[in-house]
């Protein structure tokens, strides 16, 4: 079975993770980085775009809520201003101005009760959306360590493999090289210096050109 596969469930030190108000990894920079490190799974994408997703509604909360107290504050400001107008010049339009205000200010004051529990909830959502991607980015990470590390000791192997050929061939050319320097001695003393030169010009000279040729054929085909 593959690493990757292995769906045991994560369970993490909520005291090391600070009480679960651990970091929001989508605006952690070192959170990024291991994905200039790593390739990013689809699993731990669709968690990221999650995530963002719920940051993004949160923020569109937030900025509503910060509304409600500035447009509380004018339609404050409107009832003041009008409310001797209606009352003490009995003013129908500023009296309907009146209501429609005190209306809009008890319409803020249920919006801005349900925006609190509507954050408390949304603050829930983006903690358990944060503990999944962690949990699929530990399994992503782990995963990709496990296939470095098997491809590692893939490559140990083949480095050992290749090292043992090497010795192998070593060893036959020192044989070969030892074999033929004793032949060489051999007709060095039995032939002497002169009739061996006229020896290796006419057999080893060849050889070289040979040899010569077909390192130049090999350089001209790379």
């Amino acid at each position: 079975m593959s690493f990757i596969r292995r769906k045991k469930r994560l369970h993490f030190d909520i005291a090391t993770l600070k009480k679960n108000d651990i970091t929001i990894l989508t605006l952690d920079e070192r959170w990024n980085r291991l994905f200039q490190i790593i390739p990013i799974s689809t699993r731990v994408k669709k968690r990221q775009d999650l995530l963002n997703k719920l940051l993004a509604q949160e923020s569109g909360l937030y900025q509503e809520k910060n509304s409600i107290e500035p447009e509380k504050k004018k339609l404050m400001n409107t009832i003041i201003s009008l409310t001797p107008e209606a009352f003490d010049k009995n003013d129908e339009n500023a009296k309907l101005t009146l209501q429609k205000s005190k209306q809009r200010i008890e319409a803020l004051n249920r919006r801005a009760e349900e925006l609190e529990e509507e954050l408390f909830a949304k603050k829930e959502e983006i903690r358990r959306a944060n503990f999944k991607l962690l949990e699929e980015t530990v399994r992503l990470v782990y995963s990709e360590m496990h296939k470095s590390r098997k491809k590692e000791l893939q490559i140990e192997k083949e480095i050992e493999s290749l090292k043992k050929r090497l010795k192998e061939l070593q060893k036959q050319k020192q044989s070969i090289t030892t074999d033929w320097t004793d032949v060489y001695a051999f007709f060095h003393a039995l032939l002497g210096a002169e009739e061996l030169t006229k020896l290796d010009q006419l057999f080893l000279k060849p050889e070289v050109e040979i040899y010569e040729d077909g390192e130049s054929g090999s350089n001209e085909k790379n």
